[in-house]
């Protein structure tokens, strides 16, 4: 089951990379493209489902509860990335058609937005790393040497 959790992990952890470069892709494409769909797909429902399949897999594999509780934190980060949309608009009365020229304080609100996806990066990159290391330290107990003493002396050699 960590090795599952590690394989999950790995894949929000891509997903969350894509999600940069289809935002890159979106802002460098040419607006009549609607490329930018791409992004907001993505960050709609593939994050959103990779990350609670983290945390299923995470409470499954019994990883403990700082494990469950920090595999829970990318979903909320994500869906935190929506409400910053809905508070900008609430807030400051502006929307898809009126991002032309959005107040000073608008602008710098909706920004958030990116900070807070560096924020879901390092976090799944952590998980996925802490993923792969409980994998394999479940893989070493089962390959463990029949005589540990002889191990170690072989490893100073």
């Amino acid at each position: 089951m960590r090795t599952l959790y590690a394989v999950v992990a790995t894949l929000l952890t891509a997903s969350v990379m894509l999600q940069l470069y289809f935002a890159a892709v979106g802002v460098f494409s040419n607006p009549d493209d609607e490329l930018f769909a791409i992004h907001g797909t993505n960050g709609r429902m593939v994050l959103p489902l990779l990350a609670l399949l983290t945390l299923i897999c995470a409470a499954i594999a019994r990883l403990g509860k700082r494990m469950v509780w920090l595999s829970a934190l990318p979903l909320v980060l994500i869906l935190l990335q929506t409400v910053i949309f809905i508070l900008t608009g609430v807030i400051f009365g502006v929307g898809p058609d009126s991002h032309a020229s959005p107040p000073l304080a608008a602008t710098l609100f909706v920004s958030l937005h990116a900070l807070n996806g560096l924020a879901i990066v390092l976090l799944s990159l952590y998980l996925a790393r802490v993923g792969w290391k409980l994998a394999g330290s479940l893989g070493s107990r089962r390959l463990a040497p029949e005589n540990p003493a002889a191990e170690n002396l072989s490893a100073r050699l």
